[in-house]
């Protein structure tokens, strides 16, 4: 059951995202619709990715924006359902959108696609049923997968934002230096 919110609403939903973030784009004062979901996921994401920032491009969508953005009017941004998002690490570098999209299906997210040739922004929303559009710039019917790891040829281990890590001793002119050495 989605939630409505004055255009004016300042609530935060979680620890890093607050409604105004949803508001539609189109300019006009009108009530957000969101799923309550949506955030909790997004947050779910956010820590996963160990993410700097998550920007949310497109959210909320009343029925008039999402025909001006090229969509059909009925699509999960108008029910609160969806957001387009590009997340950032650690570094201010944005994180691909294939290993957002690998980590969104653990999360369980239902809708899941990469929506620019730059692989930076991604699409998710929280459909009960998985649909997953793979890379909606190859083609024009989209290319549809069950698993976005077997999808970008990815393993869970290419998407591990913990580095692996080991203790070592030098000894160099006598003297004996312990540390710890970190991947890059």
């Amino acid at each position: 059951m989605a939630n409505s919110y004055k255009s004016t609403d300042q609530t935060q939903l979680t620890e890093h995202f607050n409604v105004s973030e949803f508001k539609c784009k189109c300019g006009k004062n009108h009530d957000t619709i969101l799923n309550p979901d949506l955030p909790e996921k997004l947050e779910k994401l956010y820590k996963a990715l160990n993410c700097s920032k998550i920007i949310i491009n497109s959210g909320y969508r009343c029925q008039s924006h999402d025909k001006a953005v090229g969509g059909s009017g009925t699509g999960h941004h108008v029910y609160g359902n969806a957001v387009d998002i590009v997340c950032y690490d650690q570094s201010g570098n944005k994180i691909s959108s294939k290993k957002v999209s690998c980590i969104a299906q653990d999360i369980g997210f239902g809708g899941i696609a990469n929506i620019d040739s730059t692989y930076t922004a991604t699409h998710v929303d929280v459909r009960t049923s998985n649909y997953w559009k793979g890379d909606e710039t190859v083609t024009t019917a989209y290319s549809v997968t069950d698993d976005f790891y077997k999808y970008y040829n990815l393993t869970k281990t290419d998407n591990s934002s913990e580095k692996k890590s080991k203790s070592i001793t030098v000894t160099f002119d006598g003297i004996t230096y312990t540390g710890t050495v970190t991947e890059k």
